[in-house]
């Protein structure tokens, strides 16, 4: 009985749920973050990490430096002292020069997607061929 009530409750509150539009984004299982990738793994990986997932999906460039602040700050969080804050300063510009997307690298932003980001192409203007 207390199975059917506890299945019965789940799928009222998730009716609502359907009919929205949800941001939320899934992590493949297979999903495995490097932690902090080309640089040691302190005692801030789990901010490595985190920032990873969104490395994985990629997104807007305003939707990066975001990102790259977050993991600034807490990497900044997990100490005290002008070391630490070197330190966060130094993990932040590390993913700002090495995390653009249009690099072929394992790590870039959007790093996740099947077709990496393609750069805009330059039209082709052809010329008519009776010109002479």
């Amino acid at each position: 009985m207390k199975l059917v009530l506890a299945l019965s409750l789940a799928l009222a509150m998730s009716l609502g749920i359907a009919a929205q539009t949800s941001t939320t984004r899934v992590m493949p299982a297979d999903f495995k973050s490097d932690n902090c990738t080309l640089f040691p793994d302190g005692d801030y990986a789990d901010c490595c990490e985190e920032h990873d997932k969104d490395y994985y999906f990629g997104g807007t460039n305003a939707e990066r430096k975001a990102s790259d602040a977050r993991l600034k700050q807490c990497v900044a969080s997990k100490g005290k002292g002008w070391k630490r804050r070197l330190l966060a300063k130094s993990v932040y510009l590390g993913v700002r020069l090495g995390g653009v997307q249009w690099l072929p690298t394992p790590f870039r932003w959007g790093f996740g997607n099947k077709r990496p980001h393609k750069s805009s192409v330059k039209a082709r203007v052809e010329m008519p061929k009776d010109i002479h």
